[in-house]
């Protein structure tokens, strides 16, 4: 079907009723930025000076032994009482924040309420093997394929001078960033193991504060937090648990999700926490050993348990509670790494796995009692009946049922609140506006794991090889608000379809943002009459919800994603198809290109067309025929005006043939294979003439 254009509203019409602050208009916001200062295709003055001080004081001789020999230097010992911005955490979210403000020269510290960078890690996970894979190899050299690489590489955090050094290309510009030659530590580096040990990320992410010189204050735990007004401005004042006090405009808590989760359960007292249960595998020696919980962290307690113990039962949260992520695509769901317990379930060695019991649903409690033989043990039961599948009581009873958000620290006027409060998924976690900022409380910002609120159960938000990217994009959305251009910005030298197909191909071909965080991060080319704007890893719900420009023609995204039945669905193994025109029947992680236009009600950008390319094997999209010529011929129709869907075209294609079959093709069934949109299936009709 083939729409005409609409007219463009005056703008003021389009600008009415509008309740976001001017700056959240990250489309209005950049297109100004660009006008202002067409020549300028870096960071600001400030920025650069920054960097070239940071350089300057690198000797990369002496870089690699000096990495080696300091433990947790102290970057922050200068400072004083305030600062513009301050990040709570040096954990990785907290780090990789860090970097990029200390590379931009922003006024920021990092307060930590260990002694050295990763305290969680020093505990966790507590049988020491990260879930997170360490791919160091992909038949691709690092210097030519570094971003491609970092897709698969889920441990490594980005170098702070990616986006100004890397715009555009395969390699994020890591190498030579920092002057001589330096290159940021890549975690690659550190270990050979696939699965990698707690203590070699450790000693990975205290080289990264090294490198970075990363203003970290720590022994400085975080008590309170309140409001105090700084000037006109909403800032905060923090109490440490010593009573020290410092203040700042913007805080931005970087920190795990603090709390154990505790179900109001009787007995609930008598199993041993994750986070202090007994790790070794002699600990466990002929036990009946009771796991509440079916995550990753339960699985990593019975697999340890499971070694030596007699048995080993494991029970969900709620009804149908086991999810493994390779039928979900969630990382965070059961990984196959975990799952050694299934097997000896399934092959029915008296290990066994409860989803149907409904541990909060059914009132179910733990009591001390002794068995017919004398034996102390722990009784489980749920509503008040009894399950003969429990009869024999436990040894040991071990609780893994997740993380809270620890939000005891902020006073009432600066509270949080949950997503569970607005009935969102993920009800755990802050809740948070487009641009990671708390729905609630002006100027309280979130990034590493707690960020993971607006992807939680679909994308990488939650982890490192996905957080790393949300923390430069809202790195980029603060300095945006105070007038800097978007980072990962540059202008393409022309507008014709093929052109800006060309960069887009590169981008999905290498991009590891778009590829981790898929359905959440986005590329956007803002086309104008002469000249278009390509922006790198804009938040996809940012862009809903920023103002179209008067000046835009048309605005394109890509992003990436599975399809229906590949995300949160069956699981299929298989390729959906190879037909390049049922390109968007592919399931696997694929690219998927947006058109918009103004909303005449709105003025906010309003969507026309989606363009699916079909999933690739390689993951690297580079033949011409199925990847690059017909997204060219998708965005030539979208300019003239044609927004016909795949779906769309695939039906006319079909109803094309169907008219043509001959009378005996009717009456016997016909087959027809398109060069583009594959085999059309005609059955056999009764009677046809």
């Amino acid at each position: 079907m083939t729409r005409t254009k609409t007219s463009k509203p005056p703008p003021a019409a389009r600008g009415a009723g509008r309740s976001h602050t001017l700056w959240t208009h990250a489309l209005t916001a950049v297109l100004a930025a660009a006008a202002a200062a067409a020549a300028s295709r870096h960071l600001s003055t400030a920025a650069l000076a920054s960097t070239h001080r940071l350089a300057a004081s690198r000797s990369p001789v002496n870089e690699s032994e000096r990495l080696q020999t300091e433990d947790a230097p102290r970057y922050a010992e200068h400072l004083g009482s305030y600062s513009e911005y301050i990040i709570i955490g040096a954990g990785p979210g907290g780090m990789q924040l860090g970097a990029f403000m200390e590379d931009g020269g922003v006024d920021y510290r990092i307060v930590e309420r260990g002694s050295r960078v990763g305290t969680f890690w020093e505990t966790y996970p507590r049988h020491d093997q990260l879930i997170s894979l360490n791919k160091r190899y992909t038949s691709r050299p690092r210097e030519e394929f570094d971003e491609f690489n970092l897709r698969h590489d889920w441990n490594s955090l980005l170098p702070a001078a990616a986006a100004a050094a890397g715009v555009g290309g395969r390699s994020t510009g890591a190498r030579g960033a920092r002057g001589g030659g330096g290159a940021s530590p890549r975690f690659t580096d550190f270990s050979s193991r696939m699965f990698p040990a707690r203590e070699e990320y450790l000693a990975y992410l205290r080289a990264y504060h090294r490198f970075h010189r990363l203003k970290v204050q720590f022994e400085w735990e975080v008590a309170r937090v309140s409001r105090r007004r700084i000037g006109d401005h909403e800032g905060f004042a923090l109490q440490s648990s010593a009573g020290r006090f410092l203040t700042c405009k913007y805080l931005i808590v970087a920190t795990a999700l603090g709390r154990p989760y505790v179900p109001d359960m009787e007995g609930i007292e008598l199993a041993d926490g994750y986070e202090s249960v007994d790790v070794r595998e002699e600990a466990y020696k002929d036990q009946r050993v009771l796991v509440l919980g079916l995550g990753n962290a339960a699985f990593e307690a019975a697999g340890r348990a499971q070694a030596t113990a007699g048995y080993v039962h494991m029970i969900g949260r709620s009804h149908g509670g086991l999810k493994q992520s390779y039928f979900t695509h969630y990382v965070g769901d059961l990984r196959a790494v975990n799952n050694g317990l299934l097997d000896t379930f399934f092959l029915k060695s008296l290990d066994t796995i409860d989803v149907d019991t409904d541990l909060e649903g059914r009132n179910c409690s733990l009591a001390r009692r002794v068995s017919p033989g004398g034996k102390p043990e722990i009784d489980f039961g749920c509503g008040g009946g009894h399950n003969p599948s429990y009869r024999e009581g436990y040894d040991r009873v071990i609780r893994c049922l997740g993380w809270v958000f620890e939000d005891r620290l902020f006073e009432d006027a600066v509270k949080p609140t949950l997503n569970r409060d607005l009935g969102l998924l993920g009800g755990k976690y802050p809740a948070l506006t487009e641009s990671y900022e708390s729905v609630n409380v002006k100027n309280l910002y979130f990034a590493g794991t707690l960020s993971h609120a607006h992807d939680y159960k679909r994308s990488a938000g939650g982890f490192v090889h996905g957080f790393r990217y949300t923390a430069r994009a809202l790195y980029r959305l603060l300095r945006l608000s105070q007038g800097v251009r978007w980072e990962g910005q540059r202008e393409l030298g022309s507008t014709a379809a093929r052109s800006v197909a060309l960069a887009l191909q590169r981008r999905f071909q290498s991009s590891s943002g778009l590829y981790q965080m898929f359905g959440e991060l986005c590329d956007a080319v803002l086309v104008r009459d002469a000249s278009a704007t390509y922006m790198e890893e804009v938040p996809l719900r940012f862009i809903a919800h920023s103002a179209f420009p008067t000046s835009l023609r048309l605005l394109l995204t890509l992003h990436m994603d599975y399809g229906n039945k590949g995300h949160n669905g069956r699981g299929d193994l298989s390729f959906a198809t190879r037909e390049v025109g049922r390109a968007h029947y592919s399931q696997f992680l694929h690219p998927i290109l947006r058109a918009y236009e103004p909303s005449a009600e709105s003025g906010l950008p309003s969507l026309v067309s989606e363009f699916h390319i079909i999933e690739d094997l390689l993951t690297t999209w580079d033949v011409d025929a199925l990847h690059l010529k017909p997204l060219e011929e998708w965005i030539s129709r979208v300019y003239e005006g044609d927004y016909t869907s795949q779906e769309e075209r695939l039906t006319a294609r079909f109803k094309e043939y169907e008219a043509n079959l001959t009378r005996e093709e009717r009456r016997a069934g016909a087959k027809k294979v398109d060069p583009y949109f594959g085999a059309f299936t005609f059955p056999a009709v009764k009677g046809a003439m």
